[in-house]
């Protein structure tokens, strides 16, 4: 019974033209989308590269010099476009991926993308995520806000009921059927999409970035779900397909439109997070409390660099002072990363009646292109500009200190620059971003259940009208 409402529906979607005019538009915007984001991605990763190799090259071919100067033109750590940003990218454009490994401080990211972009990229940019995650939800509702209302106005569904053709067997014909012709628009851009993801993917990570890819398309598969039972249950229960298209298409406003924008304000009004200002006033506090305490311990002095501090002990006041502001920047940076964690996570739980939500936090997560990414990627460069200090001030205490008044005429050469290793970062494995976005999915889970036991109530209701 199941399987001969789903073909009378499928029949009845065909013959209308809704399946194929809507679906086309979807199916060729996802195509676009597919080829602009593997020619970006392209585009970014050969600059990355290239960029990458020329700095560490600048790094190495300094002629000789006092370690402390090298350290202060450090270098640059450019994160690795993930292979999913074709599908996702999230915060990317945002958020950016060029930090400065330079002496003293801890630097923030540079060079987002969304400062050179007009007004415009407040709607977002045009990419598979953003087209399933908007205008699936709009496919949906035009394939099936008539499903049940339609049928009522022209006598149908009761005739239907009257022969003992059960609520639950209706909905989940009428289900299948919406099921099915998703499918078969969404299958054969699916399958181009894995085919560019491994195309995409860096030597050994195609595995990986399929493996993403699987996860990501379960959540689809859950959010798209969300949007067949709550379009079946709003045209079950209206009393005309005008009534359910309106109600659904103010759904859809609501979800795709206003709920983003709302819920990214209460998520800072609940979790707020300090100003750039107050960040930098709280972080200079911190390490200059930090360094007095230091400093008074090793010099006896407070005053930094002053007549106290004999110039053979230099190298190892640079040493201190750096190695003293770790745990600050630990302890800040890690509070503010937690606030952010903390903003994003209501914003997921939100998606257990603004699926949207839910659904964007996972599809950033599996894509890579998510704050956790960013804070592990920001960790792993941060490890490594302290990696460039350690060897600098080590090199200075064993070479420098011991010329005494003559600290600032040591130079190193070419020998030193070669110790530090290139910047190399590989993203976490993908059964780490399915642990870390495991709520989104149960939410997802959540949010299918309630719009499940919704569309079932509407369904049975029309038994006794």
């Amino acid at each position: 019974m199941i399987a001969l409402i789903a073909r009378k529906d499928l029949l009845e979607r065909g013959r209308d033209g809704r399946l194929y005019w809507a679906g086309s538009v979807v199916l060729v915007l996802l195509f676009i989308a597919l080829a602009v984001g593997y020619g970006r991605q392209s585009e970014v990763r050969a600059e990355q590269k290239a960029a990458q190799a020329l700095d560490y090259k600048d790094w190495l071919s300094q002629d000789q010099r006092h370690p402390h100067d090298a350290a202060h033109q450090g270098m640059h750590a450019f994160k690795p476009e993930a292979a999913l940003a074709i599908v996702d990218p999230g915060i990317t454009p945002y958020i950016g991926g060029t930090l400065w490994l330079q002496a003293h401080r801890q630097s923030e990211v540079k060079f987002r993308p969304a400062q050179d972009a007009t007004g415009l990229q407040r709607f977002g940019d045009l990419s598979v995520g953003w087209i399933m995650q908007v205008l699936g939800p709009l496919l949906v509702i035009v394939l099936g806000f008539n499903a049940f209302a339609a049928e009522r106005e022209n006598g149908i569904l009761r005739q239907t009921l009257s022969l003992g053709v059960s609520p639950l067997q209706l909905l989940w014909g009428k289900a299948l059927a919406l099921a099915a012709s998703l499918a078969a628009l969404l299958t054969p851009a699916a399958l181009a999409a894995a085919v560019v993801v491994t195309l995409g993917a860096d030597a050994g990570e195609g595995l990986d970035a399929l493996q993403r890819f699987a996860a990501l398309a379960l959540g689809y598969a859950l959010y798209l779900a969300i949007f067949i039972f709550l379009a079946l249950g709003v045209s079950a229960a209206s009393s005309t397909s005008r009534v359910a298209l309106t109600v659904l298409l103010a759904l859809w406003i609501g979800n795709a439109v206003i709920a983003p924008r709302v819920m990214s304000e209460l998520s800072r009004h609940w979790h707020p997070s300090p100003t750039k200002l107050e960040f930098s006033k709280a972080l200079s506090a911190g390490l200059k409390s930090e360094a007095d305490r230091a400093w008074q311990m090793a010099f006896g002095t407070t005053e930094r660099w002053g007549r106290d501090v004999p110039l053979n002990k230099w190298g190892y006041a640079l040493q201190l002072d750096d190695q003293t502001g770790y745990a600050v920047y630990d302890r800040l940076y890690g509070q503010l990363w937690d606030t952010y964690e903390r903003q994003q996570a209501l914003q997921a739980w939100s998606g257990l009646v603004l699926p949207v939500l839910a659904v964007r936090a996972f599809s950033m997560g599996m894509a890579g292109t998510d704050f956790v990414h960013h804070r592990d990627f920001t960790t792993a460069a941060e490890t490594h500009r302290r990696t460039i200090q350690d060897i600098m001030s080590r090199d200075l205490v064993a070479n420098a200190d011991p010329l005494g008044n003559q600290h600032f005429a040591y130079q190193a050469g070419p020998e030193l620059w070669s110790q530090v290793k290139p910047f190399d970062y590989h993203p976490p494995a993908a059964i780490w971003a399915l642990r870390r976005s495991l709520m989104s999915l149960s939410i997802l889970g959540g949010s299918l259940l309630l719009t499940l036991a919704f569309a079932y109530a509407a369904v049975v209701r029309q038994r006794a009208l």
